[in-house]
């Protein structure tokens, strides 16, 4: 009888150390989601601040939005063109 006890015994700290771990990965995966979600949505309000300025506006702030937010407006414009279709 003593060796079922004793077998039982020192299982337990082993499943509750895993437990443990596996409470402790679920919480930093939901911590780091939920970072990227807040950083993607930070990332869509900042692009969206910037189309709306004029290029004066821009000039004044001296933010050059180059050759690739000219390519992405354009894209904007067709796909909006094309869901009013």
């Amino acid at each position: 009888m003593t060796t079922i006890t004793a077998i039982s015994s020192a299982r337990t700290p082993r499943l509750r150390r895993n437990a443990l771990l596996v409470v402790a990965r679920l919480r930093r995966f939901f911590n780091h989601w939920a970072a990227a979600t807040t950083a993607y949505r930070e990332r869509q309000i900042a692009l969206c601040a910037l189309h709306r300025l004029d290029w004066d506006e821009l000039d004044q702030t001296r933010i050059y939005r180059g050759p690739l937010d000219k390519a992405v407006e354009k894209a904007a414009e067709i796909r909006k063109r094309r869901r009013q279709r």
